[in-house]
């Protein structure tokens, strides 16, 4: 085809772009957010030039395979979607390559530099990619791995704490304000767990997994470190369930906002705030702690 190559980059490009609108509140917080949208957009240009050897394609190939990856291993580790929807801009790369680009001529010196340096700048992103998601040194206020928030959700965050003169003031304005205005989804038995920031505010509903990450999304966006806790029952190994740790006045307490979001339904017993001492990694008295984050 003779312009598979411009149909090819037309529909990429109009891909992301439509991707980069519907996320743009989040890119505006989160830098991770920005690296790995990034990785998905640049790829599109390689669309822009006509690669002639077969060197250079293997090249390219071969770095998109690892875009792929770092892409997966987000998606897995820390239940985001959106890498699976970047996932199909590469895929619409791979598919011209792989079935309209031919031919083993020399590429020519512009081509070589425009291609070269696209691929560094690439590379750089991938490293960041890399970075972001496995060393990053305090998780406990990230915006961007498992909990993940944007514009309209730290506005929300700072009406809620807006007469708050103290971060624990915050947390209890915070931990109130979920408890007083959610229910709890009995009837949500999702295949895999992820964190919709803008569903669960919206549908004023959700498991335990949306709700530690929403309390996680508002305390951090206040500045306030704090943990999301996934465990199991000592006693029920197939019980899971998802709570937080956070930290104001100098110690780590523990919270439970969707038990207590169900008790102030019941008018039950509250688990409240209960303190950790400096530590936030200590073992729980319930549940076998299998990942802190």
């Amino acid at each position: 085809m003779k312009y598979a190559r411009w149909i090819f980059f037309g529909v990429s490009f109009g891909y992301n772009f439509a991707l980069g609108i519907y996320l743009k509140d989040f890119f505006l917080l989160s830098t991770t957010l920005q690296v790995f949208y990034l990785l998905s957009f640049l790829t599109t240009f390689f669309l822009l030039v006509e690669i002639k050897s077969k060197a250079m394609r293997t090249v390219i190939f071969v770095l998109l395979a690892l875009i792929f990856c770092i892409n997966f291993a987000y998606a897995v580790y820390c239940r985001r979607v959106f890498p699976f929807l970047a996932m199909i801009s590469l895929a619409i790369v791979i598919i011209y390559f792989s079935a309209f680009a031919d031919g083993t001529r020399k590429d020519n010196l512009l081509t070589k530099i425009y291609v070269l340096t696209l691929l560094a700048l690439i590379s750089v992103l991938l490293f960041s990619a890399y970075f972001f998601v496995y060393k990053q040194d305090d998780v406990s206020i990230t915006n961007g791995q498992a909990t993940l928030w944007d514009t309209k959700t730290e506005k929300l965050a700072d009406e809620i704490c807006d007469d708050c003169d103290s971060d624990e003031e915050k947390v209890k304005s915070i931990y109130s304000w979920i408890i007083h205005n959610f229910e709890y989804e009995y009837e949500c038995e999702p295949v895999v767990q992820y964190f919709n920031v803008r569903k669960t505010l919206s549908t004023q509903k959700g498991i335990c997994y949306d709700f530690a990450h929403l309390f996680a999304a508002l305390c951090r966006s206040q500045d306030i470190p704090c943990y999301v806790v996934d465990g199991t029952k000592y006693d029920n190994a197939n019980y899971h369930h998802t709570w937080n740790r956070v930290y104001f006045e100098g110690a780590w307490w523990n919270t439970d906002v969707t038990f207590d979001t169900i008790q102030t339904r019941k008018r039950g017993q509250l688990y409240g705030l209960r303190s950790l001492g400096n530590n936030a990694f200590v073992e729980d008295a319930e549940y076998i702690i299998t990942r802190i984050y």
